[in-house]
């Protein structure tokens, strides 16, 4: 019995001192800054894809009507680490490696803001259309740095073990031109052949934009619907007498 009161004893006195001691002394959470990356570089453009991420990717003003003379790219960047509720400053720096120039080819706010109460945001590039995008690429090269509001401490990793090519995840590359070519998730199958009048139909139809195939990687099924919605489009305007022919004079088909 003696040994038991000493048990029950020994039992309250260690509560007593882990009661008073946290009492005073609240538990330590972590208070470090998070770090920013490019989202595409880990996550992918594609949402819920399997394919790697990226750290490059283009852009063409051929897809865009002639009017179109600037154009508002936004690459997401993301944080590992708590929500904010106050705003907070991205510093970006365009590496000399950079082939467009700034003012001439493109622009970026003098202040970047990661906005309160977001794991998700950003950097916006401004791609102004020369002329010379006609005949040539230009990069534009941006590195995230550090700064009071984040650290940048997902530096990348190895795609290619024998090289040692790495895939950063603070530095992305956006290339920019006016050369229109077919766009890249184009379906010839289903869409037929690629012309701009074509397209520009069907972004009005269809309500999606004019660079949908070169800017998202649509489903099979769903490339086929466009292409059998807008065929039956097609055989409608036909059968009304209002045949719709391309720039060259041949009828537009899917």
């Amino acid at each position: 019995m003696k040994n038991i009161f000493s048990y029950i004893t020994v039992v309250c006195t260690v509560t007593t001192i882990l009661l008073t001691a946290c009492s005073k002394d609240e538990i330590n959470t972590y208070e470090g800054k998070d770090s920013i990356y490019f989202k595409w570089t880990v996550d992918s453009i594609f949402s819920g894809s399997t394919v790697e991420g990226i750290d490059s990717i283009g852009f063409s003003f051929g897809f865009f009507p002639p009017e179109a003379v600037e154009y508002v790219y936004k690459i997401p960047v993301y944080v590992q680490g708590e929500l904010s509720e106050t705003d907070r400053l991205i510093q970006v720096e365009v590496l000399e490696t950079s082939t467009a120039v700034a003012g001439t080819h493109f622009s970026i706010p003098e202040t970047v803001t990661f906005r309160a109460n977001s794991r998700k945001d950003s950097i916006p590039v401004t791609l102004y259309r020369t002329p010379d995008m006609k005949e040539e690429v230009f990069s534009i090269v941006l590195e995230i740095l550090p700064n009071k509001d984040f650290n940048t401490e997902m530096d990348g990793d190895i795609i290619d073990a024998a090289t040692g090519e790495m895939r950063s995840y603070t530095r992305f590359e956006l290339t920019v031109n006016d050369i229109l070519e077919t766009p890249e998730y184009w379906f010839e199958p289903y869409l037929g052949k690629f012309t701009i009048k074509k397209m520009t139909l069907m972004s009005e139809l269809l309500n999606i934009p004019f660079d949908y195939y070169n800017s998202n990687r649509p489903s099979l099924p769903e490339t086929q619907y466009h292409g059998l919605f807008m065929q039956r489009y097609l055989d409608e305007k036909k059968a009304a007498g209002e045949t719709i022919y391309e720039e060259d004079g041949t009828e537009m088909t899917m």
